[in-house]
This record gives C-alpha cells, sequence and structure tokens, in this order.
C-alpha cells in the first residue's frame, strides 16, 4: 500500500508540475501577446502577432487578435481617407466662396463710392460689405482649419522666437494707433520646436487677432525655454467683456465672448488648440478679473 501512495503522490506532483508549467506558459504567453498589441497600437504598424508554442488554444487566440488588429487597421484607414476627403471637400469650398465674395466687395464699393447715394442706401452697403467680409473671413479660417488638420506634410526645426518677432512686428502699427501698453518678453535663444512653419503663423496670428478683438489697454507676450526645453508661449491682455466667460468654453468652435460691433467668427482660437495639439502641446486660458491670459506649451 505504501508503493501505491507513494506512486499517486508521484504522479500528482508530476501533474502538479504540468500544470505549474502549462500555467507558466500561458501567462508568458498573454504577456507576449499585450506587448505586441501595445506595439502595434502605439506604432500604428501593421505586424502579425506572434505565437510562442503550437497548441491549439493559444493559437486561436492569437487568430483572433489578428483579426481584431487588422479590421481596427481597416477602420483606421477608412477613417483617414474620409477625413482627407471632408479636408479636401471644405479647401475647395472655401477656395470657391473667396472668388464671388471678393467680386461682390468689389461690386459693393464701387456702388458706395457714389456721391449720390443716400444716407439710407449707404448705410445698407456699408452693412453688406460688413457682413461680406464676415464671410470672406469665415471661408479664410475654414480653409486654414482644413490645413492644420491635414497630416500630409513635411515638418522642419524652425525658430519660434523668429516667428513671434516678425509676426509682432507685423501688429506694430494698429498697437501703436490704439494706444495701448505692449509689452514682450523673448527668450534670448531660438526657442526651437520641430513643425510646419504655416501652422505656428497661423497659431500667432489668431492668438494676436483674439487680442486685438478684446483687448482694453494692455496686451504682454511671453516666449521661454523651460527645464525640460518645451517651448512655453504666453498671451496676456485686459478686457471688459470677461464677466461670465468660462475659460474652457474659448478654445469651442464658434464661441464668441461677445457679439455687438466686436467682428469675429468664433474660431480663432479653436484653430489656435488645434495647432497647438497636433504637435503634441497643451494649451489652456485664466481669465481672472479682467485678465485674460492663454498659456502654450509646445
Amino acid at each position: 500500500m505504501d508503493i501505491i501512495y507513494i506512486v499517486i503522490i508521484i504522479i500528482l506532483l508530476a501533474v502538479c508540475a504540468a500544470l505549474s508549467v502549462r500555467l507558466s506558459q500561458h501567462k508568458r504567453q498573454l504577456r507576449a501577446f499585450t506587448g505586441q498589441l501595445k506595439e502595434i497600437r502605439e506604432e500604428k504598424q501593421n505586424k502579425l502577432i506572434r505565437v510562442e508554442g503550437f497548441d491549439m488554444e493559444t493559437v486561436a487566440i492569437a487568430k483572433e487578435l489578428q483579426a481584431y488588429v487588422e479590421e481596427e487597421r481597416k477602420l483606421l484607414e477608412e477613417a483617414a481617407k474620409e477625413r482627407q476627403t471632408v479636408q479636401t471637400m471644405v479647401a475647395g469650398i472655401s477656395h470657391d466662396f473667396r472668388t464671388p465674395l471678393t467680386a461682390a466687395s468689389g461690386y459693393m464699393q464701387i456702388v458706395a463710392a457714389d456721391k449720390e447715394l443716400s444716407d439710407k442706401n449707404r448705410a445698407y452697403i456699408e452693412k453688406a460689405l460688413s457682413k461680406t467680409e464676415y464671410l470672406r473671413e469665415l471661408s479664410d479660417e475654414f480653409f486654414a482649419l482644413s490645413l492644420v488638420e491635414s497630416r500630409n506634410e513635411e515638418y522642419s526645426q524652425i525658430s519660434l522666437k523668429r516667428l513671434l518677432e516678425e509676426v509682432t512686428l507685423s501688429q506694430h502699427k494698429w498697437i501703436e494707433d490704439s494706444g495701448i501698453e505692449f509689452m514682450a518678453d523673448i527668450c534670448e535663444d531660438a526657442c526651437e520646436i520641430r513643425a510646419n512653419e504655416v501652422d505656428i503663423l497661423r497659431l500667432l496670428e489668431n492668438l494676436y487677432s483674439n487680442a486685438r478683438k478684446y483687448v482694453k489697454s494692455r496686451i504682454s507676450i511671453s516666449l521661454k525655454n523651460d527645464v525640460s526645453k518645451r517651448v512655453i508661449l504666453e498671451f496676456e491682455n485686459d478686457s471688459d467683456v470677461l464677466t461670465g466667460v468660462n475659460a474652457e468654453d474659448v478654445f469651442k468652435p464658434f464661441h464668441r465672448a461677445a457679439a455687438g460691433d466686436i467682428q469675429g467668427n468664433g474660431l480663432g482660437l479653436y484653430i489656435a488648440k488645434r495647432v497647438v495639439e497636433k504637435y503634441g502641446g497643451t494649451i489652456a486660458a485664466d481669465i481672472a478679473g479682467d485678465s485674460f491670459v492663454i498659456h502654450a506649451e509646445l
């Protein structure tokens, strides 16, 4: 009987050892599957899922995972094609809008120049010119947005310091004419980032445009590198129309802090946000009293 017990114990130990080895193999294979799926997801590569061992259960799981990965890849490719189609359509529509709007504006300016035009009709013409200009700017913004969303671009190392100084110089006249206080704190080094120059110019111009629409008496800008070599860009201005404005809402499309005589289409800061996020950066707004600050990291 003792021999039988010993044999049974040996058999049970062998079974436990086999099960332990099998369990260890399954765990190792699951870790391998997890690593491969993470690699495929992060690197966006179309790789085959490798199998360690050839037991039917593991192979079946690998086949299902591979099928899932293939379906996801096809969906992403289709989504990218559809996005490109929409971008092309928006760009085309924006371009087609601009030509008749420019013509209409030209004709209305000719009519407005007529000295015999009544004051009432002149007021109508000026209002129509204003609305036409708004539509032209809106079509330009949609075109700019289609360019920002485009992924088929070549990036290069550019100096944000140089671009900010160039754009700031182009803003000099209206800043001087308005008599507002202007302060600039721009880094000594190049503050370089890898990006498309057109995108960064659009970002800077939109930030200046927003400040110009709502500024009361002062604008300040700041550009520097932080300790991690990320570029920090800040625009600050005071304003009379910040009461009740939610800082998180200012980057939503078509959001406007005020209407009335203030011109704008509500796309400027939304496009600025898309540009910053396109390059893996972050952008946020802060409102305190009459102070409005936009803080971007690139």
